[in-house]
């Protein structure tokens, strides 16, 4: 259960910095903190909120789950990497597989496990691309 344990890590994080960023602003904050805050916001909205009016999300298997928990987690594993990097920390919070990872539990029961690879291998090749870009721009 360590992807567990990492997700309630980064929510914990995250309801601490919400406090540096209640007093100072969010840019206060590191690369890092900034990016502790997207992926649990991703947790929050992408994973943990539930449509009990969709069919495909009202009710969803544990593998579907977290299979999508294990998306967010792999993003914020290597987003992490590319910032530490140098990469624009903004072009990989805006990279085009976020909007896919918000909707990947709309993915049916049947399909998700193709679907949920070819969001994490469009996570790999759209955050490689802006590492080899280079740094801050």
């Amino acid at each position: 259960m360590a992807n567990r344990e990492t997700a309630m890590k980064i929510l914990q994080i995250e309801s601490e910095l919400n406090e540096i960023v209640r007093l100072v602003g969010i840019d206060a904050l590191s690369a890092e903190d900034r990016l502790t805050m997207e992926v649990a916001r991703m947790l929050r909205e992408d994973f943990l909120q539930q449509n009990a009016f969709s069919d495909t999300d009202s009710y969803t298997s544990l593998e579907k789950q977290m299979g999508l928990m294990n998306i967010v987690l792999h993003y914020a594993k290597v987003a992490g990497t590319a910032i530490a990097s140098g990469a624009n920390m903004e072009k990989v919070f805006t990279i085009p597989a976020r909007d896919l990872i918000g909707r990947a539990k709309d993915v049916s029961q049947e399909a998700y496990k193709d679907e949920y690879a070819k969001i994490m291998k469009n996570i790999d090749e759209e955050i490689a691309k802006i590492v080899e870009e280079g740094g801050e721009r």
